[in-house]
């Protein structure tokens, strides 16, 4: 589903790669374009995966300040925008950047294994 031009909502089942990997497939480095902000539900958890310079990024779908999502939010070089009340967060750790905030939210580690995107929910990182 496309959202305001920037982003895709879309909920991954897919199997993990090995029995003891705990990285999920989510979507194909070509599904996700430079600066935009695309949505995931990776084993329950919103996920938004971001690409600056030719990077990737992801980081939980929830502002830490109003719980809102970054669906409508914008991407400002390596700082997501919440579209609620402008609280921004750093994409590369999920730390926060700008009021209202406070508090960091999660990132989590990402890999790129043949061309696929994978997100390892289980091993997020608080963003402090």
């Amino acid at each position: 589903m496309l959202k305001s031009g920037l982003a895709i909502l879309q909920e991954v089942s897919v199997p993990e790669n090995s029995a003891n990997s705990t990285y999920k497939a989510v979507t194909s480095v070509d599904t996700i374009s430079e600066k935009a902000i695309h949505c995931f539900e990776v084993d329950g958890v919103a996920v938004v995966i971001c690409k600056f310079r030719d990077e990737f990024y992801a980081v939980e779908n929830s502002c830490s300040h109003a719980l809102s999502g970054f669906d409508e939010g914008r991407l400002r070089g390596f700082r997501i925008m919440c579209p609620l009340h402008g609280a921004t967060f750093d994409i590369r750790d999920g730390s926060c950047t700008g009021a209202p905030a406070r508090l960091p939210i999660r990132s989590f580690p990402l890999r790129v294994v043949d061309d696929m995107i994978e997100i390892d929910v289980q091993s997020a990182a608080d963003g402090s």
